[in-house]
């Protein structure tokens, strides 16, 4: 083993014995990073339901969009004013629901759609679902608290005209951290 100005020199041998061990590592913590990703994914992928989710002769297609990006509009747009205006602070978050006819896959606009959201360990959240109308279509929807990561209980209620019962989508939304 030789020195220069303090540093260790290691023979060729040695430092291409190091260099696999080193090699070794980065890919087992490359692997151990890409595990860890694939399963977390899939855990979300396994609580976050198919869409679309049908009830009761209905399909039901559901998104959420942080709040922030809807503060970013023109102050004139429609969504500044929609659901008493788009809620400052951290963890707001925009649930649309769109419904079709699961036969004629026609839009369904006229509907009386509620929803709730429950945080685990948390107290739930409920909203009627306003009608929005954005270039000739309708969905529903409304702003809930969603300020940590993990999994949400949604529940979605929609009443037709002239049915007297109402129809209930109950699925788990694992949230990512933003």
């Amino acid at each position: 083993m030789n020195t220069s100005n303090g540093n260790v020199v290691l023979p060729a041998s040695h430092r291409h014995a190091f260099a696999i061990a080193i090699g070794k590592r980065a890919c087992a913590f490359t692997a151990f990073i890409l595990l860890g990703l694939t399963f977390g994914m899939a855990g979300a992928a396994g609580v976050n339901p198919e869409q679309p989710i049908r009830l009761d002769g209905m399909e039901l297609f559901f998104g959420i969009v942080p709040a922030e990006i809807l503060r970013g509009h023109p102050r004139e747009h429609e969504e500044q004013t929609m659901h008493g205006g788009v809620p400052r602070g951290r963890g707001a978050h925009h649930l649309i629901v769109s419904l079709f006819d699961a036969k004629t896959r026609a839009r369904i606009t006229d509907a009386t759609v509620s929803g709730s959201m429950t945080e685990f360990g948390m107290a739930t959240q409920n909203q009627k679902l306003e009608a929005m109308s954005f270039g000739g279509t309708v969905s529903y929807g409304n702003y809930f608290s969603m300020p940590t990561q993990g999994p949400y209980e949604i529940v979605i209620n929609v009443r037709r005209p002239g049915d007297s019962r109402t129809a209930t989508a109950r699925f788990q939304y694992w949230h990512p951290v933003r």
